[in-house]
């Protein structure tokens, strides 16, 4: 299909952290920019992080001691790695639905 965008490049924060990841309890900023120039991001999140997070927002008083949970442009996944988070951004430039689920910064 000619007019198809493609990913130009990838910055992961999770690789840019020192901490040692947990892949399948961890959330990651996620920065790329498009062959057209765009620039998007996104906040991907493991499923059992957001229970990590739900248990420590119980102890610490945030969000209402853990009674709910919301980030911007927010995808949840399986695993946090580069293939997991690529197939899904590819996807979504597939399926038109970059625009629902990332926000533009240029």
């Amino acid at each position: 299909m000619g007019g198809q965008k493609s990913i130009q490049s990838i910055w992961y924060e999770f690789l840019a952290v020192q901490e040692p990841l947990d892949p399948l309890d961890s959330n990651s900023d996620v920065l790329f920019e498009l062959d057209d120039g765009s620039q998007w991001c996104a906040s991907f999140f493991t499923y059992r992080n957001i229970e990590t997070l739900r248990k420590k927002n119980q102890s610490t008083g945030e969000c209402l001691y853990g009674t709910y949970f919301c980030a911007s442009e927010m995808i949840l996944i399986s695993e946090m790695s580069e293939e997991v988070i690529l197939q899904v951004l590819q996807e979504l430039l597939a399926r038109g639905e970059m625009e629902i689920y990332c926000r533009r910064l240029s």
